[in-house]
This record gives structure tokens, sequence and C-alpha cells, in this order.
């Protein structure tokens, strides 16, 4: 990867930090718990907030009546999180404020977060949060809404969309900013793809996993060429995920279960892959899988950049080895000989899914006990706001939640990495991060997800006999949950 003006594509301030394309590798796997405190002179800070609570999710131009947000307290800004290097981030971004960070371990970490939300002697201020628990938090009663801390939603138009609408509270309050983000992809082996999908060019893959009736067809072809030793996707999990992505409207309309032709399709398309043998059927994240995929046992899989360096070890900027040519001789009908030269296709690519979504990502949320608003304010305001903080993060290779820095990342010939066959990820990312949407009820349309996925595995063990009872039983169920009956 090159990396000579790098900082310069991106931003015009000058930046004071070595340039760097790869991201620091996260520890946060192997260190146990532990309390890392960063403390430096305290500059005491002061915000405004708007004075009423807005229901508004999308930020508007209209004037705001603010009001004073203080610190209420001089002790340091205590931040919990389950990544060890962010304390680095930290030290660097944050040199004149008092913050004690207290990393746990990712496997505890929810635990502990709640207990010391609700009794910890340290309490948080500040924590981090993951895609599969913000909801929760987001309406539960335990976080503060970014007014409350000096923050107004007129502040993050250059920031995706779906990450601040994924953190509207039940009230309407956006609860939580996100600093790294996770946009999903299809990741595809080059040399099976080559193989067994006819080409290993991004144009070409991109055009056979557009939609959802092109992917079974590519199962069932490559199933039936490698007589079953190979399969597109190690699992039938990722689909349900990225399949749903797309179902923004409302499961509840006129007070009744609305069931659209997308249940029929996502039914039809489960019970093929399983009752023809598609997939490896292995869990998906699980060690099995990881190792499925890269034995060569799987064409691809969908994901973010954060899942390929955990599954097949992505890191940006790496360089390939250089591999020996194969050489052939043929000899014509005339008698003249000619030797043709390949280079075997090596590495991964990415390419759009059929549905634009997000397998993860960062989130940093104020706890209702928090009496540091305005340090708590500015915190979330550096690292989801400030530009050369961002753009920082960007080169060490973070999907940093700025739209304008991201699209230049994404123009940008530097980021082409070798890992994934000369792309640059940002250039296939970006764009699918616009167009990333939040369900207009995301408990409901979380609560239908379940439901679907119970009635998907009875179905298929045929503890449900028909079609039509899988659909009868899923209106019922939801009556039931949502009150309805």
């Amino acid at each position: 990867m090159k990396v000579g003006k790098l900082l310069a594509m991106i931003l015009t301030v000058s930046m004071v930090v070595p340039v760097c394309a790869c991201k620091p590798k996260d520890e946060s796997e192997s260190e146990s718990s532990s309390k890392e405190t960063v403390k430096v002179t305290t500059k005491e800070s002061t915000a405004t907030v708007s004075t009423s609570a807005s229901r508004e999710i999308e930020p508007t131009t209209e004037p705001t009546t603010p009001s004073e947000v203080k610190d209420e307290s001089e002790e340091p800004l205590v931040v919990y999180g389950y990544v060890k290097d962010f304390k680095k981030s930290i030290s660097s971004y944050f040199p004149d404020t008092q913050i004690d960070y207290v990393f746990i371990e990712p496997k505890d970490y929810f635990t502990a977060l709640s207990e010391a939300l609700q009794n910890g002697e340290k309490k948080p201020d500040v924590f981090m949060m993951d895609k599969d628990h913000l909801q929760d938090y987001s309406n539960g009663n335990k976080t503060l809404g970014i007014e409350e801390v000096g923050i107004s939603p007129d502040e993050l138009s250059d920031q995706f969309e779906y990450t601040y609408k994924a953190s509207v509270g039940a009230g309407g309050a956006i609860k939580a900013l996100s600093y790294d983000l996770a946009p999903s992809a299809v990741i595809y082996n080059r040399a099976l793809a080559k193989t067994y999908l006819g080409s290993a060019e991004p144009s070409e893959i991109s055009a056979k996993v557009a939609d959802w009736d092109s992917i079974l067809e590519l199962a069932r072809s490559v199933n039936l060429n490698t007589e079953g030793t190979i399969k597109l996707v190690a699992d039938r999990q990722q689909i349900h995920s990225i399949f749903w992505a797309a179902h923004t409207s409302s499961w509840v309309k006129d007070k009744k279960i609305a069931v659209g032709s997308d249940f029929d399709k996502y039914f039809l398309i489960q019970e093929s892959l399983h009752a023809e043998s598609l997939t490896g059927e292995k869990t998906v994240g699980s060690e099995e899988w990881t190792q499925y995929i890269n034995a060569g046992q799987a064409v691809l899989f969908f994901g973010s950049l954060k899942t390929a360096a955990d599954v097949i070890g992505y890191v940006p900027g790496h360089k390939e080895d250089i591999k020996e040519e194969t050489r052939s001789t043929e000899t014509s009908a005339d008698g003249t000989t000619e030797t043709t030269e390949e280079i075997p296709e090596t590495g991964w690519s990415i390419v759009p899914a059929p549905t634009a979504t997000y397998d993860g990502g960062t989130w940093l949320m104020v706890a209702h006990t928090c009496d540091k608003k305005a340090t708590a304010g500015q915190f979330l305001r550096t690292l989801t706001m400030d530009k050369t903080v961002m753009t920082d993060l960007a080169v060490k290779g973070y999907f940093v939640n700025s739209r304008s820095i991201m699209a230049q990342c994404a123009a940008d010939p530097n980021f082409a990495c070798d890992f994934l066959g000369g792309q640059n990820p940002f250039a296939i990312l970006v764009p699918e991060a616009e167009k990333i949407q939040i369900a207009d009820d995301p408990d409901v349309n979380r609560c239908a997800e379940n439901e679907i996925r119970k009635l998907l595995s009875a179905y298929l063990a045929q503890d449900i006999e028909t079609f039509a009872e899988v659909k009868e039983q899923f209106i019922v169920g939801m009556e039931e949950l949502l009150g309805l009956a």
C-alpha cells in the first residue's frame, strides 16, 4: 500500500502523528481484565444542550435554545471498554483530560457493565457498546441522550445515518454515537471463484451475487461441480441477517401483522439450501466455521473488514508473496510449440452483498449517573466528529464515522490492498454504508426476526408440516407478543 501523501489527500490540516496504513493489533483477546488510567492536567469544560428533548432523528437546521451543561465533579472521566488498545487513543487524542479507562475482557464485559451501572463502586461515565446490545441499552433508563451531554442532532450531518438511527431509544432520543463502523460485503476466495464461478474479477462476481435467486443458483452449481466437497457458503445463518436487513417497513399495519412476499421468499431459499445440502451447515463464527473457510471449502462469506481480519487474517496494506508461474507447452498441428505462462489466482476480494448492512461496530454511550456531562459530551464529539482524530484513525485502518473522510479514502489509490487483489475496500464499503437502513421499529423488527428463526428451525426439522402453518403461527405469535390479539 502506498502511503506517501495519504494524509494530504484526506484532510488539509496538518497532522502530528506518523503515517501508518495498518491498524494496530487489538490485544483484547489475549490480556486479562485490567484498569488503565490516563491522568494529565485537568481542563474544566462546558457545552450546550437543547432545552427540549427532540424526537427528531435526522439533523435539522431548526434553531435551538441552548442551556449550559457543566461537569459536576472534578474526578477523572471513567470510561469502560472491551478494546485493550483504546487506552492509546485516549492518551493521544485527550492529552489534557483526566480519564480512567477500565478495560474488561469481551467475554466478561456486559456482565461487569451491568453490575457497575447498577451498584458498582466505580460507575462508568462513558462506556463502549456493540451492535447486539445497542438497542437494549438505548431503550433502557441507564443511558443519556446525546442532547443531555451538549450534542445536538444538527451536528451529525457528516455521520453515516444508520449509526445514530440504530441507537434511537423508545423516547426518540439518540442514545449513542459510533466511532468505529463495520459495513458488510461479500468476501470471496479468488482462486475458488475463478474455478467454480468462472471468474475472479470483482465486476463479474458482483453481478453473480447481486440477488438471492442468483446466489441460490450459484450454490447449486458449486455443489454439483464439486460433488459436494466445496460449498458456496459455510452456513445458512449469515443469510438470515443479510436478507432481513432489506426489511425496513413495519411488520404492523392497521393493528395487524403484515406478512409480505419476502417472508415466502426467505423460507423458500432456506428450505432449498437445507434440503439440497448446499451449505457447510457450520455455526457462524465458530472455530469449525473459520477452519472450513480457510481450508478452501467455502467460496465466500459475508462480513466487514473486522470479520475478515478475524476469519482470514486480513491486514490493511498486506503484501502477497510472489507466486511461482505455471508453465505449459502446447504443440500445434503444424509442429510449432507455444509456451504459456499463468500466475495462479490467490487471495481474496470483496463485492457488495445483495443488501447493504453491517455486522458490528463500536458505539459510545453516556451513563445516566454521569456527573461529568460536559467532558463526556466532548469525549463523544472528539471521537466521532473531530476531523483530525478521525483522519488519523482512518489511516490506521478504522472505518470512521465521517462520510466525507471515508469518501476521500474510497477515492484514494493509496488504500489499495494486495490482500484484496489490489482493491481499495473502502471503494466498495462506503457506498454500502450510505445505503444501510434501519427498520421503522427496531424492537418489533428484532422480535419478528427471532420468531422467524424459531419457526424456520421447527419447519426444517419437520416439527411444522406445511409452510401455511408456519405463516399462521408467525402471525398469531407476533400478535400475542405485541398485544394485538
